[in-house]
């Protein structure tokens, strides 16, 4: 990535917020972008993944994926896009490659502020900071790498182009946030799409002062009002985002689409008819015919029903990676923001389709949702009791507790919670409030 012909990265893409720590050894032989990946692979927030709700929770088997397995496999998927632009695209064999490192490094560290137990508990931590700045995953995942994990002070210090390639929704909470969503009856506090609290604001101004004024406002500007002219219904939303961070939104957005449904079909909480009969509506498009054809010799009775999930899966995603192309958006100078990687639309509405089939027969189904809300009940109720008593928070959270705002105070015992596994948070709200539960030593 040092070749001076390779135009989609300039030097300030290297630029770390904090200049004088954690400067480069003489002796290593890595770049910027892959000491960012060693950062995140090697960080606790990474860690702690595998204990985290993907879509079925952690603790119903060890078969499924968590939020860990599942981050790899988008990282996997994000490079296998990435080669294939890099091999591919006549638009990058003038201006240059993707740095693979970057992307991967940015798809591994996409989750990492996801609470336990899924968008419930998302949900319940947004409900209980709704007057302290809110809560989102995205936001959080940017708070952690820029603030919490390594370093208290300083996250993990990663370049400005790996930061940009994880700011999926480039917009401070408070600018995105619709309070009138939260006073509607069947509320249930679902936060706007955001990777920044305004706590965080200072690092985010750093990372988009490389860009123009015109550049910084295409990057952050929200969607037009609703076409129905509900506006009062939804949160503003951001619409545009860096061109890593367009191949890893597309990944994760495929992995969701193939790897989570393999699960529920392996489960048999999805009918293989449901995901035949979807593909049969799509014959002649690509190579769908013959996938079509494939999935019809699927069957869960024999014994090799696994092997010809793994093998229908992966040729899926093998159309789908290599008909992904590059827009270029002509009025933009910046390399950051002129590209973008796109999925042709008639498969976009494949992976829409898979997606919906996922959460209807899985997310939604009353098997999921009664965990999940019985896990935003055990985060209100952690959350209620850290609030109201110091000292059911680690030691290092309670200095300095009497001289910080309430506002302050609700974020650090956001954070805290946000951090736990499904299984810490469970051990927890045990030992808080079930009278026979709970150790000296097991938290």
């Amino acid at each position: 990535m040092n070749d001076p012909k390779n135009l989609l990265y300039s030097n300030t893409d290297f630029d770390r917020f904090y200049t004088s720590i954690g400067k480069r050894s003489v002796l290593d032989a890595r770049d910027d972008f892959e000491r960012d990946h060693g950062r995140i692979v090697h960080s606790s927030a990474f860690r702690r993944l595998q204990a985290k709700t993907q879509v079925i929770g952690p603790q119903e088997g060890d078969f499924h994926r968590t939020r860990l397995t599942h981050s790899m496999e988008v990282a996997q998927i994000a490079r296998g896009i990435a080669i294939h632009l890099n091999k591919n695209s006549e638009v990058l064999r003038e201006v240059g490659k993707l740095d693979i490192s970057l992307v991967e490094a940015a798809a591994l560290a996409h989750d990492f502020g996801h609470p336990p137990f899924g968008h419930q508990g998302e949900r319940a931590l947004n409900e209980k900071m709704n007057k302290f700045g809110g809560f989102e995953g995205n936001a959080q995942t940017f708070r952690i790498l820029t603030r919490l994990e390594g370093n208290k002070k300083v996250g993990l210090n990663l370049t400005r182009a790996t930061l940009l390639s994880i700011l999926k929704y480039p917009v401070v909470y408070e600018d995105a946030v619709n309070e009138q969503v939260y006073s509607r009856k069947e509320n249930n506090f679902k936060p706007p799409k955001t990777s920044v609290f305004l706590e965080d604001k200072k690092i985010f101004d750093w990372l988009l002062q490389d860009f123009n004024n015109e550049e910084k406002e295409f990057l952050t500007s929200l969607e037009e009002k609703r076409p129905d002219g509900n506006d009062e219904l939804v949160h503003r939303k951001t619409i545009n985002k860096t061109f890593e961070c367009s191949i890893i939104e597309l990944a994760d957005d495929i992995a969701y689409a193939t790897h989570d449904l393999e699960d529920a079909l392996k489960l048999k909480l999805i009918d293989i008819r449901d995901l035949q009969g979807i593909f049969e509506e799509y014959k002649g498009i690509y190579e769908i015919t013959e996938l079509s054809e494939q999935a019809l010799g699927i069957n869960p009775k024999t014994d090799d029903f696994t092997f010809q999930l793994k093998e229908f899966f992966a040729k899926l995603i093998s159309i789908l990676i290599t008909n992904i192309e590059v827009k270029v958006r002509n009025f933009i100078n910046s390399p950051r923001l002129r590209y973008s990687a796109v999925l042709p639309s008639d498969l976009n509405e494949i992976r829409e389709r898979l997606n919906s089939l996922v959460k209807q027969e899985v997310i939604l189904s009353q098997r999921v949702q009664t965990i999940e809300w019985k896990g935003g009940q055990i985060i209100r109720r952690l959350f209620d009791a850290m609030m109201n008593d110091k000292n059911l928070l680690p030691k290092k959270d309670r200095e300095g507790w009497g001289s910080k705002s309430e506002r302050e105070r609700a974020r650090q015992v956001c954070d805290y919670i946000a951090g736990m596994t499904d299984s810490y948070a469970a051990k927890m709200y045990a030992r808080l409030f079930e009278a026979n539960a709970g150790r000296l030593f097991d938290i």
